[in-house]
């Protein structure tokens, strides 16, 4: 095990040796900032491009239609639905979910492995998440790439091809939509990478490893699913 020897070879280290990209992490977590921003700044590429490529008139007939906005003033409507605001709310979205997704993740990971016989602070499995998360930035390229070579027009929770939806494509008004839009298609290469870190910063046995960082995610597959049904 080789430590990332900086913050860019930490990023690629994360997909080609994630034992190094962690051994860094864990000695330089300010580091980290790096690939929080890659993370940040990836959805502002796609979602420019999405909304530059698109055609306007028909996504505002369509979320008209599939969010019953049509009882909503026009002119309110219509400030709703310009280019800048529809923007706007997409980039707004993915930056504040995948925040508190770290947040989550570092919590779950913080309280996790208390009983390891060597404890790491919050801050650190901060980091560690930020490295975890890094997939999504290939996510976010393989729906660039989509939009600009679909000649279909798409609607943005089908355009994201960092969710489910990206593959099952339900309108927005669908029941399973927002369950669908919200679950990570690369929720394997994120339960692998968390293993990768807890396992590299803990003591835990391989089982062990595999169920901390398989937990949480597992929970929102199994209970946001029974949740939705029972309603």
């Amino acid at each position: 095990m080789t430590p990332s020897k900086n913050p860019l070879i930490a990023i690629v280290d994360a997909f080609r040796s994630p034992i190094d990209c962690f051994a860094a992490a864990h000695e330089r977590p300010k580091w980290a900032w790096l690939a929080y921003l890659l993370i940040m700044f990836s959805p502002m590429m796609l979602w420019g491009a999405y909304f530059n490529n698109v055609d306007l008139s028909w996504l505002q007939q369509m979320l008209t239609q599939h969010l019953n906005l049509t009882d909503v003033a026009p002119d309110v409507r219509d400030a709703w639905l310009t280019k800048e605001v529809l923007l706007a709310g997409e980039v707004f979205n993915d930056i504040a979910g995948r925040t508190a997704a770290l947040f989550i993740l570092a919590l779950w990971l913080n309280l996790a492995t208390k009983s390891s016989q060597y404890p790491i602070g919050f801050a650190k499995w901060l980091a560690a998440s930020c490295f975890i998360m890094l997939p999504s930035v290939i996510g976010d390229l393989a729906s660039y790439i989509n939009v600009m070579f679909n000649p279909a027009q798409i609607l943005p929770n089908a355009a994201d091809l960092n969710s489910l939806n990206g593959l099952l494509k339900l309108s927005p008004n669908h029941p399973w939509a927002m369950f669908s839009s919200t679950v990570p298609l690369l929720t394997p290469w994120y339960i692998a990478l968390t293993y990768a870190a807890v396992s590299a910063w803990t003591d835990f046995d391989r089982a062990r490893s595999i169920v901390t960082a398989a937990l949480p995610w597992a929970l929102v597959l199994i209970v946001w699913p029974l949740m939705i049904a029972a309603a």
